[in-house]
């Protein structure tokens, strides 16, 4: 039987002694580490990638830096490395040990969680390929093989798509992990089961302007299982002390530095909105909200911080809520898919579900739906101006959605970092350094299939 054992390594200095190696075994934990352990570490280091990769509030142009804004102006040295091993490593290897114990143990309740992980598995791989393109899948994780290859994107996610669909039929079966094992929705079934939904849709979406057809099956499908209110978002309850606390509590608070301040890119759409989601966002400078110059050091105080919520430790941290999910159907139903509602509908109720997860009230959203520059039979531009430019206010919290908005639908404009031109904003993260050394071939047969590793090679949904 398979085991995942915690090797300890203990050098000892031996002159003329002997050693009782009884000493080095713990007799009071466990060396065997359980699938549901390996589960739940991959769940939160996934968590904690997305929510503190703060590079996509960058690129999204939320955030400004203050001191040094060098990643504002798309330098990638450490992210091009952080990312991938980050995905590969802290999830993907600890899901597959998973898989591999829950597989050979069985139990009633194995088939929902391979449903599960395998959900997990197919974020964790959405992620890789949105972020870089091509990326080794059919035969990464396979410690026999030292240079996997890079499968084609598009490749990829056609995999995908089958494997979340048997991840939402598995999960039919059995109570999955236990309240206690599940760091998510503490073993309800049912809302993995939307969460899977949500995903598929996610990435029904993404092949829009690629693969209609696909797209459009299965938006359909995926509709009416999807998250659709805030109590079922998919997101880590975070603690109020570490080592459990959100990330961005570490960077923001923990750390004892100041990086960051609102963007002017961002503040200036809220402002002009009179967006009720600003307090939850930012603070005031002087009694406005101001926000600093996206890509130049600024001095932070001069412009608006960010907010006393964002910095609580115990903040929630959602990779997917009910107002992406409805944002999504909203673009479904303007391109004519068939999804329920309109993309009316579904535009009110993705901005309603934003700004109720931020603590808005009934009237904060009626007051901010009455406006003629935000109501959708009244705001300026076709359905994609209207649409990603509220989706991207409403994934500020979901930054690398916010950033994806952006690649997809080219809405809403960004501002232009100074000697630099609006073509030079990434539409991609370059491959990490380490696999020229690593795994050289297999990564220039990448390079070259995807038309160079360069920031603005777009990823292939990419194509507008």
């Amino acid at each position: 039987m398979k085991k995942y054992i915690l090797l300890f390594s203990i050098i000892f200095a031996v002159t003329s002694c002997d050693v009782d190696e009884t000493l080095n075994i713990d007799k009071k934990n466990p060396t065997v580490v359980p699938a549901s352990g390996l589960f739940s570490n991959a769940a939160i280091n996934m968590f904690d990638l997305l929510n503190g990769w703060h590079a996509n509030r960058l690129y999204a142009q939320y955030w400004a830096q203050t001191t040094y804004p060098e990643t504002s102006q798309y330098t990638q040295s450490g992210l091009r490395n952080n990312i991938w091993s980050a995905v590969y490593r802290n999830v993907l290897q600890d899901l597959k040990g998973a898989r591999e114990i829950i597989t050979e143990e069985g139990g009633a309740d194995s088939a929902a969680q391979l449903g599960i992980i395998n959900f997990m598995e197919v974020f964790a791989f959405s992620v890789l390929v949105d972020t870089y393109g091509n990326v080794p899948y059919s035969e990464a994780l396979d410690t026999d093989n030292a240079s996997p290859v890079y499968d084609d994107a598009s490749t990829i996610y056609a995999d995908l798509l089958t494997r979340i669909d048997a991840a939402i039929s598995s999960m039919g079966s059995g109570s999955g992990f236990s309240a206690g094992q599940d760091p998510i929705y503490g073993g309800d079934m049912s809302q993995w089961k939307k969460a899977a939904n949500a995903l598929k849709l996610r990435l029904a979406m993404r092949l829009a302007d690629v693969n209609t057809s696909v797209a459009g099956q299965k938006a359909a499908e995926a509709a009416a299982g999807a998250i659709a209110d805030n109590a079922d978002n998919f997101g880590l309850n975070y603690l109020p002390d570490a080592p459990n606390t959100n990330p961005v509590w570490v960077d923001l608070v923990q750390s004892g530095r100041i990086d960051y301040v609102g963007a002017n890119t961002f503040i200036d759409v809220l402002n002009d909105l009179n967006d009720p989601r600003r307090p939850a966002f930012f603070e005031t400078r002087d009694g406005i909200y101001s926000g600093g110059v996206y890509g130049t050091a600024n001095a932070a105080s001069s412009f608006s911080a960010i907010s006393n919520l964002m910095k609580k430790p115990d903040l929630k941290g959602n990779i997917i809520s009910a107002a992406e999910v409805h944002f999504l159907l909203a673009e479904a139903a303007a391109r004519g898919f068939n999804v329920p509602g309109t993309e009316a509908d579904h535009y009110h109720a993705g901005i309603a579900a934003s700004i109720e997860e931020w603590g808005g009230s009934a009237t904060d959203v009626a007051d901010y739906l009455a406006q003629e520059s935000v109501a959708y039979e009244t705001a300026t531009g076709d359905w994609k101006t209207k649409i990603a430019t509220q989706k991207w206010i409403a994934m500020y919290n979901i930054p690398y959605e916010g950033w994806t908005t952006w690649r997809l639908l080219d809405k809403p404009i960004l501002n232009v970092v100074e000697g630099l031109t609006y073509g030079d904003i990434p539409t991609r993260i370059l491959y990490p350094t380490d696999e020229a050394q690593l795994n050289g071939t297999s990564l220039n047969a990448a390079i070259s299939a995807i038309g160079g590793d360069l920031k603005t090679v777009k990823i292939f949904w990419d194509v507008n």
